[in-house]
């Protein structure tokens, strides 16, 4: 059953995130630019707090 539910759930996947890719590149280019930049720099922060706690952790 889980086997199933892992092929059901990862075929959705593969069907929905391309199509969300494509459609949000209009999204993108009219987003407003301090908004991108917002949350580039709260992803490179997060990315960053990430790999600290990862390695604090295995250390």
């Amino acid at each position: 059953m889980n086997k199933w539910m892992t092929a059901i759930f990862t075929a959705v996947v593969l069907t929905l995130v391309p199509s969300n890719a494509f459609a949000s590149v209009n999204g993108w280019n009219d987003a407003e630019p301090m908004f991108i930049t917002v949350l580039t720099i709260l992803s490179v922060i997060t990315i960053f707090v990430f790999i600290y706690l990862m390695l604090r952790d295995n250390g």
